[in-house]
């Protein structure tokens, strides 16, 4: 999974404010705001490498704003095949 920087320096340029929003929101811990940028840079773009990335970012932000408001358990509960390291 890249990480939201890489997918920043890769977007395309009308792209690159979403993706700088999405940063943010990541920063700040607002998972769920970041998620939804996200999902909004994935319906705006063509499908490829850079939306399988950004479809990743979601996924991992919506996991985030789980475990933000359940805990680890969450991951449990989901059935995730993912480990995350959350730090």
């Amino acid at each position: 999974m890249k990480t939201m920087l890489e997918i920043l320096m890769t977007a395309p340029p009308e792209q690159v404010t979403r993706c700088k929003i999405a940063l943010v929101e990541i920063a700040h811990g607002h998972w769920d705001a970041a998620a939804s940028t996200m999902e909004d840079a994935i319906d705006e773009s063509e499908v490829g490498e850079w939306a399988f990335d950004c479809m990743e970012m979601r996924d991992f932000c919506l996991t985030m704003d789980r475990v933000k408001s359940q805990g680890l358990t969450a991951i449990e509960r989901a059935g995730s095949d993912r480990v995350y390291l959350v730090v």
